[in-house]
Order: C-alpha cells, then sequence, then structure tokens
C-alpha cells in the first residue's frame, strides 16, 4: 500500500498544470470549471464504488481504478482543448473514484489494535503521498527543459504503474455488511456519521471545511507563482518544497496534538491557511510566495490528526465508504467553489479573490471549528 499510494500520487503534470491548461489557450474561469467538473465526476462516482468495496472487496477496486487511471493518462497524448481536457478529467476521475478510500482502508484493517501503530502508519501514507509528489515534482523541473511533451510522456509511464502494483496486494479479512441490505446498510452509515456522542459528526465536517480550504489555494498558488515570474523550473521546485513540508507536518502532527493538545492544534491548523490567503492577498512581492508552504501545513496537519481521528473511530465493515462520503461533501464543495474562484480571478485578479477566500474561510473556521473545540 505504501508503494501504491507513492506512485498513486506521483502526477509529474500536476505541477505546471495552470501553464500546460494555459498553453492550450484555456482561461482560469474554463481550468476551474473542468477541476470542478472533475470533483463533481469524482463525488458522484465515489460512494457507490466505495460501497461496493465494502461489500465485495477493496482489492477489485484499486485494481479497476489503477487500470482507468492508467487509460486516462494516456489520453494526454491526444489532448487538444476545453473538451478534451474536459473529458480527460472526467475519465480520470472515474479511476480515482474507485481508488479513493480502498487504498487507506486496507492499510488501517491490516494493523492489530495498536493505536500508536495506526498512527504511525497513518503518518507514513501521507507522508509517501507527498514524497510522491514531491518526487514527481522534481522530476517536472528535470524535464521542463525539453518543453510539456516530455511530462506528458513521464505521466503517462508512470500512470500505469499503481495498476501493476493492485495486482499483488493481498486484502485483510474484516466484517463486511449484508449484501441483501442496501438500504440498512447506507442508513447505518450516515446514522453513525451525524452521531456527535464521539466527535464524528464534527471531525467530519472540519476535515471537508480545511480540505476545500487547502485545495482552492494548491490552484491558485499555481497562477499567483506565474504572475510573480517564477519559471516552471523554479515553480516545480518551490511544489517539491511545499509537498514535503506537508510530508514532514503530517509526520509531526500527532507529535504536536500531543505536546500542546488537540485543540491548540485544530486552532493552529485553521490559522495557517486563512492567515495566509489574507496575507498574500494584501501584499505583494516575490516573498508572498513562500507564505504558500502554510497551506501545506495545515493539510499535513487535517491528515495527520483529524483523518486518524475520524478513522479510529469507525467501524471496519463500512470504513470504505465513510472515509469516501467525506471526499464526497469535500468535491461538492470546490465543485461549488471552483468555479467561483476561476471567474473572481479572470474579472479581478488574484489578490481579490485570495482576499475573498480568506475571509469566508475565516468565518466558516469560526462557526464550524469553534463547534468542535467546544465538545473536545
Amino acid at each position: 500500500i505504501y508503494i501504491f499510494c507513492f506512485f498513486q500520487m506521483f502526477l509529474v503534470i500536476v505541477p505546471v498544470g495552470i501553464p500546460f491548461f494555459e498553453s492550450f489557450g484555456l482561461s482560469m474561469k474554463e481550468i476551474f470549471f473542468i477541476q470542478s467538473m472533475f470533483g463533481l465526476s469524482l463525488a458522484i462516482f465515489e460512494v457507490p464504488s466505495a460501497y461496493m468495496g465494502d461489500l465485495l472487496g477493496r482489492k477489485s477496486l484499486l485494481v479497476c481504478g489503477g487500470l482507468i487511471c492508467g487509460i486516462a493518462f494516456s489520453l494526454l497524448l491526444f489532448v487538444q482543448g476545453f473538451w478534451s481536457f474536459l473529458f480527460y478529467e472526467i475519465f480520470l476521475a472515474i479511476g480515482y473514484s474507485f481508488i479513493s478510500g480502498a487504498d487507506l482502508s486496507i492499510l488501517y484493517d491490516s494493523i492489530a489494535e495498536d493505536r500508536n501503530h495506526k498512527i504511525s502508519a497513518m503518518g507514513n501514507y501521507h507522508a509517501l503521498q507527498l514524497i510522491g509528489e514531491s518526487t514527481a515534482a522534481i522530476l517536472c523541473a528535470a524535464l521542463i527543459w525539453g518543453g510539456f511533451k516530455y511530462i506528458v510522456f513521464a505521466q503517462v509511464i508512470v500512470g500505469w504503474i499503481p495498476f501493476f502494483i493492485a495486482l499483488t496486494l493481498t486484502e485483510p479479512r474484516i466484517e463486511r455488511m449484508e449484501r441483501g441490505k442496501h438500504f440498512e446498510n447506507i442508513y447505518e452509515v450516515l446514522r453513525f456519521l451525524n452521531d456527535d456522542k464521539n466527535l464524528v459528526r464534527s471531525i467530519f465536517w472540519n476535515m471537508t471545511l480545511w480540505s476545500v480550504c487547502t485545495f482552492c489555494a494548491i490552484w491558485i498558488l499555481q497562477k499567483l507563482w506565474t504572475e510573480l515570474d517564477l519559471d516552471l523550473w523554479g515553480l516545480s521546485l518551490f511544489w517539491a518544497f511545499c509537498n514535503l513540508s506537508a510530508a514532514a507536518m503530517g509526520k509531526w502532527a500527532p507529535r504536536l496534538e500531543v505536546r500542546f493538545g488537540a485543540r491548540k492544534t485544530v486552532v493552529i491548523m485553521m490559522v495557517l491557511p486563512v492567515m495566509a490567503y489574507l496575507v498574500m492577498g494584501f501584499s505583494s512581492g516575490p516573498y508572498t510566495c513562500f507564505l504558500g508552504v502554510f497551506f501545506y501545513y495545515a493539510r499535513g496537519i487535517n491528515f495527520g490528526v483529524l483523518k486518524e481521528a475520524f478513522n479510529h473511530r469507525l467501524p471496519a465493515k463500512f470504513r470504505n465508504t465513510a472515509n469516501s462520503m467525506t471526499s464526497l461533501t469535500f468535491r461538492l464543495g470546490f465543485f461549488i467553489l471552483g468555479p467561483i474562484i476561476g471567474f473572481i480571478i479572470d474579472e479581478y485578479g488574484v489578490s481579490k479573490a485570495l482576499i475573498i477566500l480568506g475571509v469566508f474561510f475565516a468565518s466558516m473556521g469560526i462557526f464550524y471549528t469553534r463547534l468542535m473545540l467546544r465538545r473536545l
């Protein structure tokens, strides 16, 4: 699973995704629309596929998802404009909808009931995903001298590796939901996620909120960095640095929670991205680039603390479905915000978009995160 998640996130094209889209004449509004459609497609297919994984097994999902993703990345060789990019993103989303949550569920269920071991495994899982992104960014920087075609070829080759790794996996035996009671099964999951006695509901909505917060920033940062005349080589290397920072924070986050307590750790996770949005929106100059790392620190804390706390409270029999529901709400959130952000950037500029998002997530954090802090 560690090797699988490393190569699943080995996305060579992503560090220069915005310039790559723009090289085909796409506007920021079109780019954010395509990304929001990726999220919507993922949301549509993710929960049904995850539910089938809980019923029938998760390895088959990883094999199917790896196959579809390999085919989708191969389509990059033929994209020409808006509609072909839209088809590619939707097809890729279907592949990722099969994978999402299944690899994490197999990992978590493969470990004995040792909380420290599970926390360590979750940290390793998240760190290796981000190290995969970072390594891909370094490879992207090395290939950028030859233009986008070399980066696309590398992405196509690496994009097939998760499929072959998935074939080698062995799935642990767990209690499964009954196959003939689909309505009752889904109702059981929803009822559990809305039970706030054990903090599940509060953790669920805060994971979603801060995932949307940091994901919006990832795409805006590329646009900001290009406006600050950061060349593609520097953009790729800075992308690698940011992801390594998130990996380090994800590994260090449980220690941060032990040292300062859960409440202060969650407050830090909330303040970092909000402060970065506002400072970058009101300021200008190359030094603002370095504030982008705050989003990645928050991303690391979100996964290292909230994601582990969420999975620790989930029954194994519907872990995959529950994790996919968090992704569903996250993707729907970005589907709504994405086109709005793209419109604001095209009409009013990146700075205005950053300020608006800073105020928006500060307001949402005061409401949702404050509720969770009270329960803690």
